[in-house]
């Protein structure tokens, strides 16, 4: 899924070198190399949210610049202005437009950094404790909670979540490659749904990519706060098939952006007016292609099951107040998790029990204390829908 129009990570341009290799035909040394075939897996680099900055090189007349080419630009044009008084003799047309005009000539990186605080304005974290590791939080938008977590305790999870991790692993062999892909790359599983693309649905790609950093952003402070222990600090037989991230466990950020993901673009794909829940029972591509990627990490060895329903909840919660709100309505869906004293697996059909009226997960309706929207945010979601 070229989600960030990725049009050539410039860093593969050193690849050009290996064409030397051919030269060394005999080496049989090389076949180590063979290694080198698990960075298959950086085909999920696609997605690499921060490469797009790279497209604004795409506009550098000599490729970027360096000495080289700032020398033959000012030779150039010593060589053609001749004599200028200083005096202007052009209007600009770039200037005094409107804020979706403005917006859609930005550079790619200087564009995400206006939708970043826009968007990730709305929301903010809360939590119980303020020094210590905290046992409850919440994530507001707008001022009102919409998402509450109350974490396990680690024998908790040892008691209730470990023996999950032993039958999972059982899929290792099965799973790998979808699990080293998704390292990296989430995005182009959801594009094997739809047909996404840089010049077909390209503020879909955009508002995509956004909700998948304002996951980032919060959960990050979530698990920070939380400081959840990972499988492997429970047993030394978990032996995680992939390294383990250096952060707390609960709640699963695969899960989390997964499931906004899925949330986005169901309202996207479908262009209909839709409940998260609703559609989570139905089954639908999009969840499906979620709740794998969570349990993948169960079947890794760096998740457990109840951090995948923690970030099911929250990625659901979060893409769900902001379609709302782009859709003009007033209310959305808060989501207490009780995490801790939820002993079961996770799966998609367990996950839409618990929204369904199960008993670790409340759901009621809020009101949001602040309806206003940049127009132009307005704008960019009504050209996204026609996308589809």
């Amino acid at each position: 899924m070229a989600i960030s129009g990725n049009q050539g990570n410039q860093g593969n341009q050193g690849n050009q070198g290996n064409q030397g290799n051919q030269g060394n035909q005999g080496n049989q040394g090389n076949q180590g190399n063979q290694g080198n075939q698990g960075n298959q897996g950086n085909q999920g680099n696609q997605g690499n949210q921060g490469n797009q900055g790279n497209q604004g090189n795409q506009g550098n007349q000599a490729g970027g610049d360096s000495p080289f080419s700032a020398s033959a630009l000012g030779s150039a044009r010593d060589g053609t202005v001749g004599f200028w008084d200083g005096k202007a003799d052009r209007s600009p047309k770039s200037t005094g437009r409107s804020r979706w005009a403005a917006l859609k000539v930005m550079g790619s990186w200087q564009r995400q950094a206006v939708v970043d605080q826009a968007i990730e304005a709305m929301y903010d974290v809360s939590f119980a404790a303020a020094e210590a590791a905290s046992p409850s939080g919440s994530v507001l938008f707008k001022g009102t909670p919409i998402v509450t977590l109350n974490k396990p305790d680690d024998a908790f999870l040892a008691e209730h979540q470990l023996p999950y991790l032993r039958a999972a692993a059982d899929l290792r062999v099965d799973r790998q490659a979808e699990i080293i892909m998704q390292t990296g790359d989430i995005q182009s599983f959801f594009a094997l749904v739809g047909y996404v693309a840089p010049g077909a649905t390209p503020w879909t790609i955009e508002i995509n990519n956004a909700v998948h950093r304002l996951c980032n952003r919060i959960e990050m402070p979530v698990k920070h706060a939380f400081d959840v222990a990972r499988p492997i600090a429970m047993s030394y037989k978990v032996q995680p098939m992939i390294q383990t991230p250096p952060h707390g466990a609960w709640p699963s950020g695969h899960a989390t952006e997964s499931f906004a993901v899925a949330t986005l673009l169901t309202r996207l794909f479908y262009n209909a007016p839709f409940d998260p829940a609703d559609e989570i029972a139905r089954g639908n591509e999009l969840y499906r292609h979620a709740a794998r990627i969570a349990i993948n990490r169960t079947v890794a060895g760096v998740h457990f099951p109840s951090d995948s329903m923690a970030g099911a909840v929250l990625g659901i919660s979060l893409a769900e107040a902001l379609i709302r709100l782009l859709d003009g309505e007033t209310q959305t869906t808060a989501r207490v998790y009780h995490g801790d004293r939820y002993k079961g697996d996770f799966n998609l059909g367990l996950l839409s029990s618990e929204l369904k009226g199960g008993t670790h997960i409340e759901s009621s309706q809020v009101t949001f204390a602040n309806t206003a929207r940049p127009d132009w945010l307005a704008t960019m979601w009504d050209i996204a829908k026609d996308e589809w």
